[in-house]
């Protein structure tokens, strides 16, 4: 074992990056690359690459604005209950509703379900109910 050589980390400092990487500055354009290698050339090539030291961070150029903060001689409108129904209303007119047959479809999909679920959980009861019976009693 002490014969065999180190592994190197995967993140080396001397590994190429994606723009090191590019087979015309290599002189190796003409060379045909098997299946494998074009697949680590590829995802060599979209490895996120990391920001230098002096490298500036993105920013949008603004501070996120506060919230608008309500002055002292205004005070912020409530909602009244009829302006409450009347959005509530308005919003229900924007669903799309299911029609007859999809209900009745998804009716028969749920009931299914869940009488499958009762089954299982049944067994599993009677199960558990017989084996603590022999294992107790």
């Amino acid at each position: 074992m002490a014969d065999e050589p180190e592994l190197a980390d995967a993140d080396v400092p001397g590994d190429p990056t994606a723009d090191e990487l590019d087979l015309e500055a290599m002189g190796l354009e003409d060379v045909e690359l098997t299946e494998e290698e074009q697949v680590a050339l590829a995802a060599a090539k979209a490895r996120p690459v990391r920001r230098s030291e002096g490298a500036e961070p993105s920013t949008k150029g603004r501070p996120t604005p506060r919230q608008r903060r309500a002055k002292p001689g205004e005070e912020r409108r409530r909602t009244t209950p009829v302006q409450f129904v009347r959005e509530s209303v308005a919003e229900l007119k924007k669903v799309v509703w299911p029609t007859g047959s999809q209900l009745q479809q998804y009716f028969v999909v749920v009931l299914v379900f869940v009488l499958i679920m009762i089954a299982i959980v049944s067994v599993l009861d009677l199960g558990f109910g017989t084996l603590m019976l022999k294992l107790l009693g």
